[in-house]
C-alpha cells in the first residue's frame, strides 16, 4: 500500500463504515534501527553528551580534540589553569558560611546534624568547589589542557585563594570578639595549618582529575568526572578528619 492510498479519503471509516482501513504491511514501514542495549555505549553515543561524536568513533573524537587544541596557543594554557584555580577558590567561599552555621549547632552535641555538616558535608563541598574551575576546564575547555601539572597548579591556587579569603572572613567577622592575644594566636594557626590543609587537599583531588584526563586520552573517549570520586573522597576524608579534631579540641574556635 503506497502513501497516497493509505491516506486517501476513500479509506475513511467515517465515510465508508463498511470498509476497514487496510493496515500497512511490514515492508511499507521504515526499517527499525537496531536498539543499543549496552548502557555505556548508549551514554557515550548520545549526540547531546558530545555533539559531533554521535557514533562513539574514536577517530571522530581525536579529530574533535585536535580542533579544540588548535583554539589555544601554548602560551595561554598556563594562564587558563591559573584563572580556573582562582575561580575555584572564590566559588568555594559560600562553604565557609555553611561550616560556621554547622559549628554553631555542633556546639550542642558532637553527634548532631551540625557536626555531620562540619565533618562530612562541608569538607566535601569545599573540596569540590575548589576544583570547580578545573572541572569546568576539563569538561568544556579540554583543548586547553596539555600537561599533568596544570591540574596541580589549578588545585593549589584554588586552595590558596580559598584559604586567604576564609582567613580574612574569620579574622574580621567570626573572630572579631576575640581578645587581641587570642586573635593573634588563632590567626597564626589559621595562616599556617589551615592554609597548608586547604592547599594539600586539592592536590589530592587533582590526582583524580589528572587520572580522568589521562584515561580519556588513552581510551579516546569523553572524560568521566565520576571516575575522580575516590580522590575527592580521600581529600574530603583528610579535611573532615582535621575538622573533627578541631571540633573536639576547639583550641581557638578554628576549623
Amino acid at each position: 500500500m503506497n502513501r497516497k492510498n493509505l491516506f486517501s479519503v476513500e479509506n475513511e471509516v467515517a465515510l465508508h463504515p463498511e470498509r476497514n482501513r487496510e493496515r500497512p504491511q511490514a515492508e511499507d514501514l521504515p526499517e527499525a534501527r537496531e536498539e543499543i542495549t549496552d548502557s555505556e555505549s548508549c551514554y557515550y553515543s548520545s549526540t547531546a553528551f558530545e555533539p559531533g561524536v554521535g557514533d562513539g568513533d574514536s577517530t571522530e573524537y581525536r579529530e574533535l580534540l585536535r580542533r579544540e587544541r588548535n583554539r589555544y596557543s601554548g602560551t595561554v594554557v598556563p594562564f587558563i589553569s591559573i584563572v580556573a584555580g582562582v575561580a575555584g577558590g572564590f566559588f568555594a567561599v559560600p562553604a565557609v558560611i555553611l561550616n560556621e552555621i554547622a559549628n554553631i549547632f555542633s556546639a550542642v552535641s558532637f553527634l548532631s546534624a551540625g557536626a555531620f555538616v562540619l565533618v562530612v558535608l562541608g569538607p566535601f563541598a569545599e573540596e569540590t568547589l575548589k576544583q570547580s574551575g578545573a572541572i569546568f576546564q576539563l569538561e568544556k575547555m579540554r583543548g586547553s589542557i596539555r600537561y599533568d601539572w596544570q591540574f596541580f597548579l589549578s588545585g593549589m591556587l584554588g586552595g590558596l585563594v580559598f584559604s586567604v579569603l576564609e582567613n580574612l572572613i574569620y579574622q574580621y567577622i567570626y573572630l572579631r570578639n576575640f581578645t587581641p592575644e587570642k586573635l593573634a594566636a588563632a590567626m597564626a594557626f589559621r595562616w599556617t595549618m589551615c592554609t597548608a590543609l586547604h592547599m594539600l587537599c586539592p592536590l589530592v583531588s587533582a590526582m583524580g582529575l589528572r587520572r580522568v584526563w589521562r584515561d580519556s586520552l588513552a581510551k579516546e573517549r569523553p572524560c568521566r568526572i565520576s571516575d575522580a570520586f575516590p580522590w575527592f573522597a580521600a581529600a574530603t576524608f583528610i579535611h573532615g578528619l582535621y575538622n573533627a579534631t578541631m571540633l573536639l579540641l576547639d583550641p581557638f574556635g578554628a576549623k
